[in-house]
């Protein structure tokens, strides 16, 4: 186990050592009631929950984005019920119905929060997907196209793949999941293209310029009539 693995061990045991030393020290655990081992048990439960936040963030390139708000939530749930459970535990009401609801409002309270934030990462990784993929399409796109451009000798054969450039440079990033097969499409052919200009077959060229430069156009329109 690497050293900073066992420091970080150490750091997370150091509550649970200190808690329970406390507890079993200044408490007599032979005559503990029920209710207060409900608490006991709910504090350790925070605890975990609070321990296995970095398992709960959504993995992905932003996946600080999506903790930066779930960390606060666990180590609020902690916090709150560590005060709440330490003061049941010194009251040790001698009914367990009592601690049995307030731990369990509190704990159905904090992780239904849990769930609408969870819920809500959901949609945001789903909106930052498709606005990589918008994105993919004019940008990627745009940036072959000035590539290809560049390695065109002849004039009127770059100008037909500067004019698909142009509309694919001006075209709306805003996109729709009704046009993705023919921004595929699209970025299919443009491959394509670049596999032909690099065998300098100029007729096919201008060929799959005119073909991209229609199914940009097609694509284009079809986004207006959505608008």
């Amino acid at each position: 186990m690497k050293r900073v693995n066992i420091l970080w061990l150490l750091l997370n045991s150091l509550f649970l050592i200190v808690f329970n030393m406390l507890f079993f020290l200044l408490g007599n655990a032979g005559n503990t009631k029920t209710s207060v081992w409900i608490s006991y048990g709910f504090i350790h439960f925070a605890y975990f929950l609070f321990l296995a936040t970095p398992l709960l963030v959504r993995k992905g390139k932003a996946d600080y984005i999506y903790g930066r708000a779930l960390y606060p939530i666990t180590t609020a749930y902690f916090i709150v019920e560590l005060i709440t459970g330490v003061t049941l535990i010194l009251i040790a009401p001698e009914t367990v119905k009592v601690t049995i609801i307030v731990q369990v409002v509190l704990a159905a309270a904090f992780i239904g929060w849990l769930l609408v934030y969870l819920i809500a990462d959901e949609h945001t990784a789903k909106n930052v997907e498709q606005h990589k993929a918008e994105l993919q399409y004019v940008k990627q796109s745009s940036s072959q196209l000035k590539a290809i451009m560049q390695q065109i000798a002849d004039k009127s054969t770059s100008k037909k793949v500067e004019q698909v450039y142009d509309l694919i440079h001006s075209s709306q990033v805003k996109s729709d999941g009704s046009v993705r097969p023919v921004e595929e499409e699209i970025i299919s052919e443009i491959n394509n293209l670049e596999c032909v200009v690099e065998q300098n077959n100029l007729e096919q060229t201008v060929i799959l310029a005119d073909k991209i430069y229609k199914l940009a156009d097609k694509r284009n329109r079809q986004l207006k009539l959505l608008n």
